[in-house]
């Protein structure tokens, strides 16, 4: 009977000493560099971020440098009014094309991120892409009384985003949404850029 214990016991050893508990990696699973660009709320991968930049106190205009508004054809970027759909603290930035087709914005989102998003445009609506190394989601949207605009919003940090959009002007038939996704990515694109700079 002793000599069937011993083994016993040395097994039952053994195996708590290999496994490990949900959640909590075994040394096998370690790598040795850890992620400096966050998590995604809700989820366990790391964020691929060029920089996690706090929007809470980021004035959006201040991401189109003069260079970059001759370069996109901007007329003009100023403050607008803020949203409260996007939370307390939320800024934006009313953009001007240097031809009139074409209105944008800038809006920071404070009130949750990606999942959030996904859960109040729907996930299907998204179309996924990278602006200037940031994760980003680009979604087309209906407006009475014109094409339509385009928004992509940009994974900036933590339970926050950066939302570009550009929309047909009312009443200007030669705006297509085509034309209004090509500007709302390149002003995005330029924004990120100055973003991952900060």
């Amino acid at each position: 009977m002793r000599r069937l214990a011993i083994p016993f016991l040395l097994a039952v050893v053994l195996a708590g000493c290999s496994t490990t508990e949900p959640g909590k990696p075994s040394a096998s699973d370690q790598t040795g560099s850890a992620p400096t660009t966050g998590t995604s709320t809700g989820t366990a991968a790391p964020v691929n971020r060029p920089k996690a930049v706090d929007l809470q106190t980021l004035d959006p205009c201040s991401l189109i440098t003069p260079e970059q508004k001759t370069a996109l054809g901007l007329k003009s970027a100023n403050a607008g009014t803020p949203l409260p759909d996007y939370g307390e603290g939320s800024k934006a930035c009313n953009v001007s094309f240097d031809v009139r087709t074409y209105l944008g914005a800038m809006h920071t989102l404070l009130n949750g991120g990606v999942e959030r998003l996904k859960r109040t445009v729907g996930e299907s609506k998204l179309t996924s892409l990278r602006v200037a190394g940031y994760p980003a989601y680009l979604t087309q949207r209906e407006s009475p009384g014109s094409v339509g605009g385009c928004e992509v919003y940009i994974d900036a940090n933590e339970g926050q985003l950066l939302l570009v959009d550009a929309f047909g002007g009312l009443g200007e038939t030669s705006a297509t949404q085509d034309g209004a996704c090509e500007r709302a990515k390149a002003v995005a694109g330029a924004a990120a850029a100055t973003l991952a700079a900060k």
